[in-house]
Formats: C-alpha cells, sequence, structure tokens
C-alpha cells in the first residue's frame, strides 16, 4: 500500500459544534441540515481538503481517458496534482504530478498523449510510463545517485466500475469498501467499457456540499429546471440504498415521447443504447453521489460523471463529461450535442442556484434550515458528511 503523502494523516481542528452536527445525524423528519460553518468557514474547509480528500478515496475520472497508452489526465486536488497515465498492456498507473529533481510540475496540460515517457519541462528529467527515472541530465557523475531511488511517487489506485479512484494517503479503506453495492449499478449499465463523447468544465462560486446536495434532489425542478421537469416529474422514482459511501435515487421519463435526457423532448434519435439495459431502465435515469467528489448519472443511452474539486470554502470547479457506447461514438452520424447542451443549460441553472444559496448561507444569523420529506438524499449524503465531523469532534481520531 503506497503512501504518497507522509502528512496527510496530521488532523487539523474543526471548528464546528458537536450538537449543530449531531442534529444532521437525526431521522430526516427530526433532522436540520448542516450547520452553515460547514459552507463558509476556512477551517472547516481546510479539515475537509486533509480528512475527506486528501485521506480517502477520490474521483478523478473514468477509465476509457487512461485505456490507451500513453494517454495521461491530470487533476489538482489541494495541493496536490495527480497525473494518471495508461501504461503498457493497459495498465493504468497514478503519480504526484512532481518532478524528482527540482520540484516542477511534469505535466501541465490538463489531458493528453505522450509516446513513450513523461519529460520535465525544467530540466528535462524523464520517466517511463510505469513512473521509473530513465533519464536524468548530468546526474552520472553524482555520488550515490541510483536512479531506482528517484522515480515519480506512486498514489494508490483503484478502477471500480470504469470511475479511476486514488488515495493520497496510501490508508483508506479498501476501495471494494468504499464503492460497496454501487458497483452494481456501475456494472449494469457497463460504465467501465463506456467512451467520451463530450466534456465541459464549470468554475462554481459555491461550497462543493451544496453543489452535491443541489444534485441529490429534484424539489427544486420545476422552479429551476423547466425543460428537465417536463421530461421527468420532480416526485417521479425512489430512492436508492446499499452499503458503501454513496446515496442516490432514480427518477422516470414521465413524457411519453420521450428517449432520454436531452434537447427537442428527449428524441435520442438513432444514438446506441446502453446494452444489457430492460425495458424498464429505457424509461429511467439513475443518480448516485459516490462521496465525497462523484456524481455519477445513468441514462438509457449515456452515462453522465460530474467530478468536484473544492478550491476554498466558497468556490468550486466541477468537470462534466459524458460516455457512450463505442459503437455509437464510432458511427458516422453520432451526435451527442442533445444530451450535452441539455445538461450544460442545467448545469448552468444549478450553479446559478448553488451561488444564490452560498451567499445566503453566509449571512449573519442563518441558522441551519430542516429538511423536507422530498430531500431524503440530501440528509444521506450530509449524514455521511456529518458523520466524519463527529468522528472527529468526539474523539475517535486525533484533532
Amino acid at each position: 500500500m503506497s503512501k504518497a503523502n507522509g502528512n496527510k494523516n496530521e488532523f487539523a481542528s474543526l471548528p464546528l459544534n458537536a450538537d449543530d452536527v449531531a442534529r444532521s445525524l437525526r431521522p430526516l423528519e427530526a433532522a436540520s441540515m448542516l450547520p452553515p460553518a460547514a459552507f463558509v468557514d476556512q477551517e472547516v474547509f481546510d479539515w475537509e481538503m486533509k480528512n475527506l480528500f486528501l485521506g480517502g478515496w477520490i474521483c478523478l475520472g473514468h477509465i476509457s481517458q487512461v485505456a490507451e497508452q500513453g494517454r495521461f489526465i491530470r487533476r489538482e486536488m489541494g495541493p496536490d496534482s495527480i497525473v494518471v497515465v495508461g501504461g503498457e498492456h493497459g495498465q493504468p498507473h497514478a503519480f504526484l504530478n512532481v518532478c524528482r529533481h527540482r520540484g516542477a510540475r511534469v505535466v501541465v496540460e490538463p489531458e493528453g498523449k505522450v509516446k513513450r515517457r513523461l519529460q520535465c519541462p525544467y530540466h528535462a528529467w524523464s520517466y517511463a510510463l510505469d513512473g521509473s527515472l530513465v533519464a536524468a541530465p548530468h546526474m552520472d557523475e553524482i555520488e550515490d545517485f541510483d536512479k531506482s531511488c528517484f522515480g515519480l511517487i506512486p498514489v494508490r489506485m483503484a478502477v471500480l466500475g470504469g470511475l479511476i479512484l486514488v488515495d493520497l494517503s496510501g490508508e483508506a479503506p479498501e476501495p471494494d469498501d468504499h464503492v460497496g453495492e454501487l458497483i452494481e449499478h456501475l456494472d449494469r449499465y457497463r460504465t467501465a467499457d463506456l467512451v467520451s463523447g463530450g466534456r465541459a468544465e464549470y468554475d462554481v462560486a459555491a461550497n462543493w456540499k451544496g453543489i452535491a446536495e443541489n444534485y441529490n434532489e429534484c424539489l427544486h425542478c420545476p422552479g429551476v429546471h423547466p425543460e428537465l421537469n417536463a421530461l421527468s416529474d420532480y416526485q417521479s422514482g425512489e430512492y436508492i440504498q446499499g452499503e458503501g459511501s454513496w446515496c442516490g435515487g432514480s427518477m422516470v421519463l414521465t413524457a411519453e415521447d420521450a428517449a432520454t435526457m436531452g434537447k427537442e423532448g428527449g428524441h435520442a434519435g438513432n444514438r446506441s443504447r446502453i446494452e444489457g439495459l430492460s425495458e424498464e431502465d429505457d424509461r429511467t435515469i439513475l443518480y448516485f453521489a459516490l462521496f465525497p467528489n462523484a456524481l455519477v448519472s445513468m441514462h438509457p443511452d449515456y452515462v453522465m460523471l460530474h467530478t468536484l474539486y473544492p478550491r476554498g470554502p466558497g468556490r468550486t470547479e466541477v468537470i462534466c463529461e459524458w460516455f457512450f457506447e463505442r459503437r455509437a461514438v464510432e458511427a458516422g452520424d453520432f451526435d451527442p450535442t442533445d444530451a450535452i447542451e441539455f445538461w450544460d443549460q442545467t448545469n448552468r441553472q444549478d450553479w446559478d442556484i448553488c451561488q444564490l444559496a452560498q451567499l445566503g448561507v453566509a449571512t449573519t444569523g442563518y441558522t441551519a434550515g430542516r429538511y423536507s420529506d422530498q430531500e431524503g438524499t440530501v440528509h444521506e449524503f450530509d449524514s455521511l458528511v456529518a458523520g466524519r465531523y463527529m468522528e472527529a469532534l468526539e474523539g475517535r481520531v486525533e484533532t
């Protein structure tokens, strides 16, 4: 079990009141939402970065992005930059994106492809796709310099259901336990076999938890998303539960002539459906939040993945990607525009309302609200957060 950074288990103090946090862990009908400081306090944010994002499993993307030898993605999480690159025989590797010479970032682009090596742009130290150092100019005469000791620093990685997960601490529980029974849904939708068909990036002036909470309910859909609500009534569907660090539910395509979530009434044209789905699946949309930063939406003909990258208490970068059947993407008439434009519009509507909520929760005198009976999945997500808070506040981990 590799350990990327030795200081990731040093716990910053958590300036929250245990009684306030405990109210979020009550049953839905008696619970209050997370305390306002959880969304605006810098010290809370710093604690979350060390303990939730740099101290456990996070999602960086989809396996299709690094399935080809030399294909890479770069992601930033807190102070760390991580590069995942496709190695020989289709085996991906994850490393800290830092040269072992003078510490420069090795990979600058967010994604791309190299032939055989990753080369630092500063002094041209070069690394094989497995991270080993293969070239270090002017180091041959240096005493006690062993190339085998200066490879890129590995990061613990797992791929489950097509999702690339990394653990920067090297000490998180097994990835199978983290994903739990969500793997059944990922496998049923063949998520690991799908390929990319589109991507969008957003910079949202809202806390990462507010974005996840918004994703986990559609109570806001009639007012905020009239186009989405026309395809799927906000009260359709049901909660879905299971083992693992996730929560989610379903919605039903209630518009009779809709075939998917997309522009022009949800008509997907001739695009291939995801193989192996049932007739019931053809009318169902599934929404899952894999803690802490992956939002996975499953449609009859595509899977959409949001990954959240917190940049401050009131700022989150979001990457949204769409994945389709390979035969659909390779078809001459492949056109994902209906899905991408529909969700780009929906995303922007969500970001606007999340930013309004972020402004409001920072208001002096605001106190935590109560959950409605339509926000059960929001409560489940908040319970995942509050449970981690309580571990620290009750002294079960170092504070």
